[in-house]
């Protein structure tokens, strides 16, 4: 599924209903005091939790969100009503900041699913309210308060159960295409994956987000190639796969494992606390000695990292390594 994961947009609360400047008249009653009510507060614009969602694709072309305005008051007291808020409804571990000033507003979460991005005005008082011992007929009435209207930024950093890694071209795409309902692009040159794709797997019990991320590069924890923008998604998932070439001769497939696991040491969050697994892609177009040489080499230098040699086009090693994701997630 397509996968959007920055917006900006231009938030507006409803502003509060004007209050009323009214006196009562009935019949018999020549004299009736003053019976302005008070207007109905702006509606807020809240920032809300939705499960059902997982990129900012809902908010894609759409730029201003407002809610609805406060009525005036009116004559017998009567307080008009009070504007409707406007929900913007938001997936799992997104960051809220106020665009002018960078500042962190919230994060929506499990637990902190409302957040009010733009308060309501109040409403303004209507003339009964100016009702004294000294004044028995005022005639002023306050006006209902502005709308609060705000540019914020939206960042998505919590996107899946389990990332995939690697360098261009080490068979991300492919592996997710073939695991998961994702369509994700699959080309024979660098950088196919601009964006990152989603894709579910599930079995009886439970299910599994996977996220293809762009291939990362050397020089990605400084903003090279794709930047720390994919090395922030990374962060936000739960395990990290990590795919290598396994048709590059072995000293690159080393180089190539060890360019992105410089990256993620260099970049300033910890990724120290994520599981991670390599994966051994295209072994199809191995033969078995060479299956065995990579995985020695790769054992020697990491002998704590469980290993899985797969074949996403030919279907080889995925029954085990799907088990084995599932146990882990």
């Amino acid at each position: 599924m397509a996968f959007f994961d920055e917006a900006r947009i231009t938030v507006i609360s409803g502003k509060g209903g004007n209050g009323c400047s009214s006196f009562r008249r009935e019949k018999y009653i020549p004299k009736g005091g003053p019976d302005g009510g008070d207007g109905g507060k702006g509606g807020d614009v809240i920032a809300i939790h939705d499960r059902n969602l997982n990129s900012l694709i809902n908010l894609k072309g759409k730029r201003i969100f407002s809610a609805e305005s406060g009525k005036s008051g009116s004559g017998k007291n009567m307080k008009g009503e009070s504007g409707e808020d406007l929900l913007i409804p938001l997936p799992n571990g997104t960051l809220i900041y106020a665009e002018k000033t960078g500042e962190l507003i919230g994060e929506i979460t499990d637990t902190n699913e409302k957040i009010t991005v733009a308060k309501g005005g109040k409403g303004g008082l209507g003339n009964a309210r100016f009702k004294s011992s000294t004044n028995q007929s005022p005639r002023n009435f306050t006006e209902g308060e502005e709308s609060d209207k705000r540019d914020i930024m939206l960042e998505l950093r919590l996107i899946a159960d389990v990332g995939l890694l690697g360098l261009p071209n080490a068979g991300k795409s492919t592996l997710i295409n073939n695991i998961t309902n994702s369509k994700s692009k699959i080309g024979s040159y660098a950088f196919t994956t601009l964006q990152p794709e989603l894709g579910v797997m599930e079995n009886d019990e439970k299910k599994i987000t996977i996220a293809d991320l762009p291939g990362i590069i050397s020089g990605a924890s400084e903003g090279q190639g794709l930047g720390t923008k994919f090395l922030k998604h990374a962060y936000r998932t739960r395990f990290l796969l990590h795919l290598v070439d396994g048709t590059e001769d072995i000293e690159r497939a080393l180089i190539s494992f060890d360019t992105i696991e410089r990256e993620l040491d260099e970049f300033h969050l910890d990724f120290t606390n994520q599981k991670r697994w390599l994966c051994i892609t295209k072994v199809d177009l191995l033969g078995d000695d060479k299956i065995a040489e990579i995985l020695k080499a790769f054992q020697v230098k990491f002998p704590d990292l469980p290993i899985y040699p797969i074949s996403s086009l030919e279907g080889q090693g995925l029954e085990n390594l799907i088990e084995e994701l599932f146990k882990q997630i």
